[in-house]
């Protein structure tokens, strides 16, 4: 990714590049902006309903986005397409910055609207050919909803607090300079003969596997230009690329238990995702642990050390402990009182301990690789147009701050880049230990065995793979009509590849299991990690709800994370009906069909 540069100094260049479409221009200035600029300027000096006040501030954001995608299952393609959408997103603020519509979320107007002929004005789809006029138009009709449904919401908070005393003193929003920010780059091809080619071959590994009934692989490639602008003058445009493939299969044991395993490989060029060889394999393991799955064995209920490993590790952080990393403001509600907002354990933790004395951990929003590994964390300016800072978040086990937006919180008053897709969110993490306290795979397991033995336990848990949460909703749930059991409550996190680990060093691999009873106060409890790292590239669930901040439901992060010993941690089987198998076997593998 380029570096930030001085908007001034380089638009003409930008446009005259492969950054994006062609877009037309007035003396060096593209036209979605002067149309943006134009139409923002009418709005603040003129937009106001009788009795109600002006906005004090409006926000324009324009995506340009294309999309490509191909999906195949046994060996057949079954999608495949491209398409250009652009999308508008109007924000307003009324009141002042003290108190103004917004940190208030009215269930009637969030998830319905105020009335069913409502314009859209969040993610509106607007025309692909835009010129000026019909900018204009598309700009002015979203404006006019945002307004009228801002003055609605100020209204309803006013009311919400009318009767009680207001503790919470900060303010709703805090005001900026104006800034001109710059981060684009090509649009990297994507050849998508090659792509639809890929996994179609990729699926057909599952037909070399009789017990595995479902399957599917998928590729996707979204790149996205975006152009912003808001009444204080900050303007940017950039460009964001994501790419993925994922494979999943899903089948069921004799007992008819569901079984899955996963593999999933981001990158924001597709050009950086693995090979055609190291993706057939990673089909072939995936295949080979699955089928493994259907003939091992369920678990007691364990109570004891717990050893993650490689994904299993990153992916245990990645949904348990970093989202509490992100600023969360508590939203009042129609009642008048303020809503408790989902991983907000560190909201109040700053200057607390939340680690392990030994474990400190970076955010990095600037990293593009880690080792021979690309990041898809990585930015340079944020949704609004802050510069993405790095910064040490906790320093040897005690918390250090929070990643934020400029929505202010009891103990975060600034922003520091961090403004993604509707509020603040994860960018890349990176996960560091002293270095008397690294111990390589062997060590781990001998600490783990000791302590079993301390404890008089027959053996230990070993976790190589978790359940991510993006494909678990998604991709998962689609394959298996919703069969696939969801995790009980949000302390939990479903397990793939789990091991029992005996004294002599015997695994044995289990199903049906998950982590249970899980907070960020586990993380208190590791005693020692690994040497080496696992860099988990994933789409990871908004921090704050996308019905709240009409943003994304899910965005790209990394999280960079050693091996984790747990001193204890419960691990439990995943009880339930289970619908019956088919009950006859599948007919490609089936004698009749050969």
């Amino acid at each position: 990714m380029k570096h930030l540069l001085l908007y001034s100094a380089c638009i003409l260049s930008i446009f005259g590049s492969t950054a994006a479409p062609a877009i037309a221009q007035t003396n060096g200035t593209p036209l979605v902006l002067k149309a943006m600029r134009d139409e923002l300027s009418r709005s603040m000096h003129q937009l106001q309903l009788q009795l109600l006040e002006k906005p004090y501030y409006i926000e324009y954001k324009l995506n340009d986005q294309f999309s490509y995608s191909a999906k195949a299952t046994f060996g057949s393609l079954v999608e495949s397409g491209n398409h250009h959408q652009k999308y508008l997103s109007v924000g307003i603020r009324i009141g002042a910055p003290v108190f103004d519509n917004t940190n208030f979320f009215d269930i009637g107007l969030n998830f319905f609207g105020s009335s069913d002929d409502e314009e859209r004005f969040r993610g509106r789809r607007v025309p692909n050919e835009l010129d000026y006029p019909s900018l204009r138009r598309e700009l002015w009709l979203a404006t006019d909803a945002a307004y009228k449904q801002a003055s609605e919401l100020l209204a309803k908070k006013h009311a919400a607090l009318k009767n009680r005393m207001r503790l919470d003193t900060i303010p709703d929003f805090v005001l900026m300079d104006k800034s001109f920010g710059v981060d684009t780059m090509p649009h990297p091809k994507f050849d998508k003969a090659y792509f639809e080619k890929l996994c179609v071959d990729i699926s057909a590994v599952f037909r070399e596997y009789p017990s595995i009934s479902l399957s599917t692989v998928g590729v996707e490639y979204l790149p996205r230009t975006t152009y912003y602008l808001n009444s204080e003058g900050r303007e940017y445009i950039k460009t964001e690329l994501f790419s993925g493939l994922e494979i999943v299969a899903a089948t069921q044991a004799r007992d008819g238990m569901p079984v899955a395993h996963t593999y999933s490989v981001y990158s924001r060029d597709p050009a950086q995702l693995p090979g055609r060889d190291s993706l057939l394999k990673a089909a072939h393991l995936v295949a080979q642990k699955l089928a493994m799955l259907t003939t091992s064995a369920t678990i007691d209920a364990y109570s004891g050390p717990v050893l993650f490993e490689g994904q299993a590790a990153a992916e245990l952080f990645a949904q348990m402990f970093a989202p509490n990393l992100v600023t969360q403001r508590p939203m009042v509600t129609e009642g008048g009182i303020q809503d408790n907002p989902r991983h907000a354990s560190f909201q109040n933790k700053i200057g607390g301990r939340v680690l392990p004395e030994f474990i400190s951990v970076e955010v990095k929003p600037d990293m593009t690789s880690a080792g021979s590994t690309p990041v898809i964390g990585t930015y340079s300016i944020d949704d609004e147009g802050i510069p993405a800072q790095k910064f040490t978040i906790v320093k040897d086990g005690y918390l250090k701050g929070l990643m934020s937006s400029r929505v202010p919180t009891k103990r975060v008053r600034e922003s520091n880049g961090h403004q993604r897709g509707g509020a603040a969110m994860i960018s890349t993490v990176e996960v560091a230990a002293a270095s008397d306290k690294l111990q390589s795979n062997a060590d781990l397991r001998k600490r783990l065995i000791d302590l079993c033995k301390a404890r008089e336990l027959p053996y230990g848990i070993v976790v190589r793979s978790a359940l991510n949460q993006n494909l678990l909703y998604t991709t998962l749930f689609q394959l298996t009509s919703g069969e696939y059991p969801f995790t009980r409550g949000e302390s939990t996190v479903p397990l793939l590849e789990v091991y029992k680990v005996y004294p002599d060093g015997r695994e044995e691999l289990v199903r049906g299991c998950e982590a249970a009873g899980l907070s960020p106060q586990n993380f208190k409890d590791i005693i020692a990690v690994g040497t080496s790292k696992w860099v988990l590239n994933y789409l990871a669930p908004a921090v704050t709800s996308p019905f709240v901040t009409g943003g994304s439901q899910f965005i790209g992060a990394t999280v960079i994370v050693p091996d984790l010993l747990f001193e204890d941690m419960e691990v439990r089987p995943i009880e339930g009906d289970f619908a019956k198998p088919p009950l006859l076997p599948h007919p490609y593998f089936s004698e009749h069909t050969r």
